[in-house]
């Protein structure tokens, strides 16, 4: 009997990831979440970060920002408001994108800083990922 989960990763937009899966994490608001097969039910808000799907010697990476995953009776199912696989990041592109808005004056208000902060940390994401 294997012993996987089945495992939906899922936008507005599109589906982005089916199949099964040895191990899950995923980026939870607060933390990183694991999951195995014979979780315990759950449903948690994602956060913005990385989800990493195990499946024998191979690994999945995703960039996810908001959204909500379930497991139920091993099936788990992240539901995304945004999720972009390894392979559609271009790091090039991100660390170019770094360098543009670190060397933008510092901005004046704190709303402006704070923007500032959570796009960088969000590129500063997609980057790690797409360097694996």
């Amino acid at each position: 009997m294997a012993m996987k989960l089945n495992c939906n990763v899922l936008t507005p937009e599109r589906q982005i990831y089916e199949g099964q899966v040895d191990f899950a994490v995923v980026q939870a608001y607060d933390g990183e979440m694991g999951f195995l097969y014979n979780h315990a039910p759950l449903i948690s808000e994602l956060g913005t970060g990385e989800i990493r799907l195990r499946s024998g010697d191979s690994a999945e990476y995703f960039y996810v920002d908001g959204g909500f995953v379930e497991i139920k009776n091993n099936s788990l199912i992240i539901l995304a408001q945004q999720a972009v696989s390894k392979q559609d990041l271009k790091p090039e592109e991100l660390e170019s994108r770094i360098k543009e808005i670190t060397a933008l004056p510092k901005p004046e208000t704190f709303e402006e800083r704070l923007n500032i902060d959570i796009e960088l940390k969000k590129l500063k994401a997609r980057l790690k990922i797409a360097k694996r």
